[in-house]
């Protein structure tokens, strides 16, 4: 495994660990991992090094996008930025697409296990006719970078004892 899949993995644990317990991923973690994905790619070489910032400028993004419609937090963006720039391409696309498919089973087993966190009929009927005052001023939210660890873990697995979980992207 390269050192930038170990870094991938340490840091989405570390930010894991930090999201369910204060729902927040510090500023700190997610730049040193950008901050390492330039280093690690720069000693690559400049190809390497353009590459990772192609990746994280597409993310930056997109994931600005994201963040804007309320789809996902701050931290879970950064750490995506951060993380697929550390692992580059082409592994940052297995990375997203197992943190997609972790998401929604945390999703699911979040709404089986928090009743309180379910959409009732009364709130979507309310969200429905436009009005947000029926809703809570407060929303509940998943802890995402959960989810951005097990999509680590999956392409750290993929890079060493389980060649099976890699994705062919040609």
């Amino acid at each position: 495994m390269s050192v930038a899949v170990w870094l991938t993995l340490a840091g989405c644990c570390a930010a894991a660990f930090c999201d369910v317990r204060s729902r927040r991923i510090p500023n700190w973690l997610t730049g040193s991992l950008a901050l390492a994905a330039l280093a690690v790619h720069a000693l690559d070489g400049w190809k390497s090094l353009a590459v990772a910032l192609a990746v994280m400028s597409g993310l930056t993004l997109l994931g600005t996008l994201v963040y804007a419609r309320g789809g996902i937090g701050g931290g879970d963006v950064k750490l995506a930025i951060s993380g697929s720039g550390l692992l580059s391409y082409p592994l940052f696309i297995p990375f997203l697409l197992y943190t997609a498919i972790a998401g929604g089973a945390l999703a699911v087993i979040y709404l089986a296990f928090r009743p309180g966190s379910r959409p009732s009929l009364a709130r979507t009927a309310v969200l429905a006719a436009g009005g947000l005052q029926g809703l809570p001023a407060r929303r509940e939210t998943l802890p995402y970078a959960l989810a951005f660890a097990i999509g680590a873990i999956f392409v750290a697995l993929s890079q060493s004892i389980a060649p099976f979980l890699r994705i062919n992207l040609s």
